[in-house]
């Protein structure tokens, strides 16, 4: 700063001008610094993380410290004093930069003061790995409402927005390391579903529990203390974590969606039909093969939410895999009617597993369910033709027909075991199928047809 002395009662004018002219320098420097704000880098569109924020309010707080200081030194007081015996416009505006100076140091030393405490709680979730940052969560949170709560500058809905998108960001950042984006659609496809699973169920339970901390934030004052909410919209801090999600879902869809088709290269049938049918999916197989490889030969990083290639590679893929479900279906529903029993039809059911969860297939599939409820009612039909023709024989006879070089006794209870074991097999593969058909009225009859052979096999 340019710098003046009082030498003589009589000001030249040069000196005036010399000293109008440093105020306006001043001037124009000090608005630059007050004028910054910690959210530029957001609105850059650099996805800053906290400890940027940490940084702005601990370089603001230096910045205004050393600026108070000079304007407080006996040359600038001098100067001021020169000013203000001549009457210059200048100086009310030297005053008011002086006051605007005190109360930006004011506040950005209060602001400093109340975010230090994150800086642990930062470096907590930037040394662990991701899948271990879940029980950090809660406390970080818990230091942001209380900077809420007890700093008298930063409890402003834009500050706090700020602070929470760039904990998002960190997040996110966070996440990006422990999934490797370059190697999640070309490395081993269970691992990598499971680290999409695991990421996108720690991002939903940040969510959760900003909005637990969100309704719950009276908690943090004292008793006759006015509460101030958090009356923002959530999408103000969760634009970008949201789209973050919402590739995920993306990519977790396509790696499950590899991971059932994957199984394609294991079914073989049996049955009048089973060769050509066997064929037919191997044939399908080969096809998602080669849709799949794609994403391998890529180059693009498909966690960058910029990147629309990949959501249109996605798509075709998508739409490869639709056409793939419905021959699938068709498949299945050839193989389920070429079923001989209730055992096979079940082992086709097994054999499909996840596959019949997926919506195509499970929509054109649906009606074999209440098939299988039918054929359950003919094998208990049948189970009940068997009692009443061996009680039948018992009357007749005088004692129950066992099997040859049996005890009665032993042979009575065996021939029951297996007949029970007739209707028990077959009934608990239906506690391993998603489809509730059990639970639909004819369901319901045959469950209690089911529960009435247990009890006579139980006489």
């Amino acid at each position: 700063m340019a710098t003046v002395s009082i030498t003589s009662k009589l000001i030249d004018k040069s000196i005036v001008h010399a000293t109008e002219s440093a105020v306006i320098d001043w001037s124009y420097q000090i608005q630059g610094v007050l004028k910054r704000e910690s959210s530029e880098p957001l609105l850059q569109g650099s996805n800053p993380n906290p400890k940027v924020e940490l940084e702005f309010w601990r370089n603001r707080y230096d910045d205004l410290e050393c600026i108070y200081s000079q304007l407080r030194t006996k040359k600038v007081r001098n100067m001021a004093e020169v000013l203000e015996r001549v009457e210059s416009s200048y100086f009310p505006a030297f005053k008011a930069m002086l006051t605007d100076v005190e109360a930006a140091l004011t506040e950005a030393q209060d602001i400093n003061l109340h975010l230090m405490p994150l800086q642990r709680r930062l470096e907590d979730i930037e040394s662990v790995e991701f899948s271990e940052v879940k029980p950090f969560l809660v406390p970080l949170l818990h230091v942001v409402c209380l900077i809420w709560v007890t700093s008298m500058y930063y409890n402003m809905p834009e500050r706090i927005i700020v602070l929470l998108q760039e904990i998002c960001n960190l997040l996110i950042q966070q996440a990006l390391v422990y999934l490797s984006p370059e190697d999640l659609l070309k490395g081993d496809t269970e691992e990598s579903l499971g680290k999409v699973q695991t990421v996108l169920g720690i991002l939903n339970e940040f969510k959760v529990l900003f909005q637990e901390r969100r309704e719950n934030l009276h908690m943090y004052y004292k008793a006759g203390q006015e509460v101030k909410e958090w009356d923002f919209h959530s999408t103000l801090v969760f634009a970008r974590l949201d789209s973050f999600l919402s590739r995920l879902q993306m990519i977790e869809d396509l790696l499950a969606t590899a991971l059932d088709l994957m199984k394609l290269e294991k079914i073989e049938f049996s049955g009048i039909k089973g060769k050509a049918l066997s064929q037919q999916v191997l044939g399908m197989y080969e096809e998602f093969q080669e849709a799949y490889k794609v994403f391998a030969e890529r180059t693009y990083d498909c966690l960058d939410l910029t990147n629309m290639e990949f959501e249109r590679d996605a798509f075709d893929f998508q739409q490869k895999v639709e056409d793939m479900d419905r021959r699938l279906a068709t498949v299945f529903i050839q193989a389920f009617d070429d079923a001989s029993d209730l055992e096979h039809a079940f082992k086709l059911l097994d054999m499909f597993g996840s596959l019949l969860e997926r919506p195509v297939i499970a929509a054109d599939v649906a009606n074999k369910y209440p098939v299988l409820i039918s054929m359950f009612d003919n094998a208990l039909d049948d189970a009940r033709l068997i009692y009443s023709r061996h009680i039948q024989a018992e009357l007749e006879l005088g004692s129950p027909p066992v099997h040859r070089n049996m005890p009665l006794v032993a042979g009575a209870l065996g021939w029951a075991q297996e007949l029970r074991a007739r209707i028990q097999v077959p009934f608990g593969h239906f506690r391993h199928i998603t489809h509730p058909c059990l639970d639909s009225a004819e369901g319901r009859r045959v469950m209690e047809k089911y529960e009435e052979m247990l009890q006579l096999l139980k006489g």
